[in-house]
């Protein structure tokens, strides 16, 4: 802990870089870290497309949709992006640390979060013999 301390005290890269790390956090079952700057840029561009391209209406778990970005910030365009699976993941975690993460990783995200949370679900599709 000492040696955490003075590094936050070191410069303003390390104070950031310690800052940046405080957000990540290591899955323990091996798997890939979970990392909230990812989560935070799919939740931007999760925000901007139920804005433009869903009437301000939050996807269905199933949902998807043809996004760029998603997977990085270089990423190009591509189609059959789980906007649902990420939302419905994200809302119904028993991990609340997470979106505590979220709201406070910057404005933007916490701004995202609002946004979204104002945001009626989409209705689900018909089904049965008389479903059109």
């Amino acid at each position: 802990k000492e040696r955490l301390q003075r590094l936050s005290v070191f410069d303003d890269a390390s104070k950031n870089a310690l800052a940046y790390l405080a957000t990540c956090v290591s899955r323990e079952d091996g798997r890939a870290c979970k990392d909230t700057a990812h989560d935070a840029r799919k939740l931007k561009i999760l925000s901007a497309h139920v804005r433009d391209h869903l009437d301000g209406k939050v996807p269905r778990q199933n949902d998807v949709a043809t996004l760029a970005r998603w997977d990085d910030e270089d990423a190009r365009e591509r189609e059959d992006v789980p906007v649902g699976k990420f939302w419905y993941d994200l809302t119904h975690s028993t991990d609340k640390e997470r979106l505590q993460r979220l709201s406070v990783f910057d404005d933007a995200s916490k701004n995202a979060l609002e946004y979204l949370a104002t945001c009626e679900p989409r209705k689900s599709k018909p089904r049965g013999r008389r479903a059109k």
